[in-house]
């Protein structure tokens, strides 16, 4: 059965893009899965952290939504392993044409139907709102991944996290679970962190993930050299957590 898990936060810069795609890696380098990862945030971020050159793209996934083109002229194979529906800030010119459209929260949900058997996950890296794109994404899911950095803010808006996965679940009839939600760019030396995970954990209980990503240069810098922490810096503790996220999210299904 194939797992499908959204990538959401509401904020940005919360490492939501990059959990997305080292997840999406690691699962194909670890545990021989196979992974699609779909990119329905206009920003293209983890697509092009996969190699994608996304300015050059002639279809991408705005065409699919908008049944000018089949899925199977959109999808790339990395060189990682990972096939990638990919996106760039063109997609954001469609939000207001397919919000007007019957069906609209649906969309990419039918969109990959005729191709989910081929996968083991497929990963959606949400835009950092709760507009149509998102909606899109939290329909064709199962579960999601909530990643959220240890800041003030972070936390602020997990109330908002919840009130977007209510909708969905009681307006839309849609019984989305979160799969775990992730603490990302902890720095032990920084009180805020600390203060910031307990909060969490003890509003979340069981539903944290056990691995807490670090705040690390390598992490940010792997994006620019279109690799994963796990061929940018392997033995680095990015690289480490990852893999434990990797080792969670696959036991998960």
């Amino acid at each position: 059965m194939t797992q499908k898990l959204a990538v959401f936060n509401m904020k940005g810069g919360v490492a939501k893009s990059t959990t997305a795609y080292n997840l999406a890696v690691g699962l194909v380098k670890f545990k021989k899965q196979r992974v699609l990862v779909i990119d329905i945030d206009p920003q293209g971020n983890a697509s092009a952290a996969l190699g994608i050159p996304i300015w050059q793209l002639e279809f991408q996934l705005k065409d699919v939504l908008q049944h000018k083109v089949p899925l199977a002229q959109v999808l790339v194979t990395t060189a990682s392993g990972v096939d990638v529906i990919p996106s760039n800030i063109l997609l954001a010119e469609e939000e207001i044409p397919i919000s007007g459209r019957p069906g609209r929260e649906l969309l990419l949900k039918k969109a990959i139907a005729p191709i989910l058997d081929k996968y083991n996950f497929v990963l959606i890296d949400c835009p950092p709102n709760v507009g149509v794109f998102a909606i899109n994404a939290l329909m064709a899911s199962d579960g999601v991944i909530i990643p959220v950095d240890m800041s003030y803010l972070g936390l602020l808006g997990v109330q908002g996290i919840e009130h977007a996965l209510t909708l969905v679940r009681d307006q839309l009839d849609h019984p989305i679970a979160i799969a775990g939600v992730l603490a990302t760019r902890y720095d032990r030396r920084n009180n805020l962190s600390k203060e910031v995970l307990d909060a969490l954990t003890e509003h979340f209980g069981s539903k944290m993930f056990k691995t807490v990503i670090p705040e690390t240069v390598k992490i940010r810098e792997a994006p620019s050299h279109g690799q994963s922490i796990f061929e940018y810096d392997p033995n680095g503790v990015g690289a480490s957590s990852y893999r434990e996220l990797v080792n969670e999210v696959y036991r998960w299904q």
